[in-house]
């Protein structure tokens, strides 16, 4: 289920720096290995090791399963899925540019 603070992440992802108020074009395009490899190098973004350790933390522990690097408009966010202890599965988003946490679902 999709919590209303994702939702609003979400929506803000739509309408940030928008003149008038309105995103003409939603654009999320997740980079494969060797263009995240080369993106962590060339625009020094967080360590995706680090990421996946605070994920973890953040959700009171569990198993990384699988993360990605994806570009979200200007923002290039990993997108990191865990295997929770009761057995769902969760993912976080955190901004590769600072490693802050800017959202989680699927709890």
């Amino acid at each position: 289920m999709i919590r209303p603070p994702f939702v609003l992440f979400l929506f803000s992802l739509f309408v940030a720096n928008c003149p008038g108020g309105a995103k003409a074009a939603y654009a999320r395009v997740c980079l494969d290995a060797a263009q995240t490899r080369e993106a962590i190098a060339s625009l020094k973004l967080a360590n995706p090791v680090v990421a996946q350790r605070n994920a973890a933390i953040h959700v009171g522990g569990g198993e990384f399963l699988r993360s990605r690097l994806c570009r979200w408009n200007e923002d290039y966010i990993y997108e990191i899925s865990l295997l929770l202890r009761d057995g769902h599965v969760t993912q976080v988003y955190i901004r590769a540019e600072d490693g802050r946490i800017v959202g989680k679902n699927g709890e």
